[in-house]
């Protein structure tokens, strides 16, 4: 995916909104951001995001609570929002375990109680 090419996918805006119910500082609507770039590491994967704001001491990094459900991921999925203030800079996926993970999403779903 070339720069500045980009929306969040279906996956990372459920992430962001998830994640946004847990911390009320974190506005959207998320599915207007910009996506910079998709790295996936085989366990896990970047987004980045375009976000205008320096990077600062003390900046916000929230988790995701529940689990991410993914067929073919056992043991789940995590996430971890890099912020800039409070606009989202970077969203990381990590697979738990020894999982792989390929960047496919279809049929995913939270598990409140996982982790």
């Amino acid at each position: 995916m070339r720069p500045g090419q980009g929306q969040p996918n279906q996956l990372e805006c459920a992430i962001l909104e998830r994640i946004a119910k847990d911390e009320p500082w974190l506005q959207g609507p998320f599915h207007s951001l910009q996506v910079l770039s998709r790295e996936y590491t085989g366990v896990g994967g970047y987004t980045n995001f375009l976000c205008d704001q320096a990077e600062a001491p003390g900046d916000p990094y929230p988790g995701l609570k529940p689990l991410i459900r993914l067929p073919g991921v056992p043991n789940g999925m995590g996430a971890v929002l890099w912020c800039h203030g409070v606009y989202p800079a970077s969203l990381e996926l990590f697979t738990y375990g020894d999982d792989a993970w390929d960047g496919t999403f279809e049929g995913f779903s939270f598990e409140e109680n996982g982790r």
